[in-house]
């Protein structure tokens, strides 16, 4: 679909993924771009690009139509993402947050919307080969149930209301920006904190986030796209592998610890409720264990076969350029 001149709406546009697609969208496309925010304070660099900040919430309606009005696409990337210790925060945020811009858009007769989905809707943890031809659905951990129940919905507005939907299942996005496969394992690597499980000799399948906006803008100008689905993948490496990269950035040079999935239990039980004693939100989910230790592969032919998307950036480039970023930002 033609862009030029057109207003794109971009949720979640101050999160991580978001706001590089924002980025994008304001340097190199020819969009309008929209954001909406809870807070503009947050958007006030994308607003300086030459975006136009909507307050709102995805829980907000009227603000979802004003948001929507007069827009050619929708971008949803906005989720909750953290482990918090009620599952009803992901299904406001990720199942009934993404029903609600779903309907804005319909209501609105968007002619595209990219909707930004995840691999955790394979189960986690999955094992084996996975395509986006997969059997898909609840594996008990909260987010990964929230993002296929978003799913389903995204299929049903697009079967039942005709609205034409793209739904990207990226991997594990890293790079400038990403807080959790990027700030935080390094600053843990730096305390000496981190440590890998069973050898890190699990799976963990990538996506560097300049190649996720390469997917999502085809995604949005492709009439091939509609109606499809498709998993967003550079590759894959052992745990150990990739995050000894991060280890060599911080100095250090020695293997980095590792424990076994039986001792990584015990942790997070004790962790977990360390949490609940001092109230705070952040939990570490059972199934993130076993994920550590899964050895699925996650296959991105598809999307490379239907819209011709190649990954630009390798895993040498993609750290060399997260390394770049650390130090410009401090971090290192």
């Amino acid at each position: 679909m033609e862009r030029s001149g057109q207003a794109v709406l971009v949720t979640g546009a101050t999160g991580f993924i978001g706001g590089h697609i924002a980025r994008r969208l304001l340097s190199s496309e020819r969009a309008r771009v929209r954001v909406l925010v809870r807070d503009p304070r947050r958007a006030e660099d994308l607003v300086k690009l030459g975006a136009e900040a909507v307050p709102g919430d995805l829980g907000e309606m009227n603000s979802l139509e004003r948001a929507v009005e007069g827009a050619a696409s929708v971008i949803h990337a906005a989720a909750q993402v953290s482990s918090v210790p009620r599952r009803e925060a992901f299904v406001e945020a990720n199942r009934r947050g993404t029903e609600n811009i779903l309907w804005a858009a319909a209501r609105a007769r968007v002619q595209r919307v990219v909707h930004l989905s995840s691999i955790a809707v394979f189960g986690m943890p999955a094992e084996g080969e996975i395509t986006d031809r997969s059997p898909r659905g609840t594996s008990g951990d909260p987010y990964a149930d929230s993002k296929y129940d978003a799913e389903v919905a995204v299929e049903r507005y697009g079967r039942e209301r005709g609205l034409p939907v793209t739904i990207l299942r990226p991997s594990a996005v890293y790079g400038p920006g990403s807080t959790h496969w990027s700030v935080i394992p390094l600053k843990r690597i730096q305390r000496g904190k981190y440590f890998l499980v069973d050898e890190g000799q699990g799976l963990l399948n990538y996506v560097y986030i300049d190649n996720l906006v390469d997917a999502v803008i085809l995604a949005l100008e492709s009439d091939k796209a509609a109606g499809d689905a498709f998993i967003v993948n550079d590759g894959a490496v052992t745990w150990c592998e990739f995050f000894m990269a991060f280890a060599r950035m911080a100095g250090v040079t020695k293997r980095l610890p590792s424990i076994s999935m039986r001792t990584a239990k015990i942790w997070a039980r004790y962790r977990n409720l360390i949490a609940a004693i001092k109230r705070e939100s952040s939990r570490v989910p059972a199934e993130a264990l076993g994920f550590m230790a899964a050895q699925a592969v996650y296959r991105e032919t598809h999307i490379e076969e239907a819209l011709g998307y190649r990954p630009r950036v390798d895993l040498r480039e993609g750290m060399g350029r997260t390394e770049a970023w650390f130090h410009e930002t401090g971090l290192l």
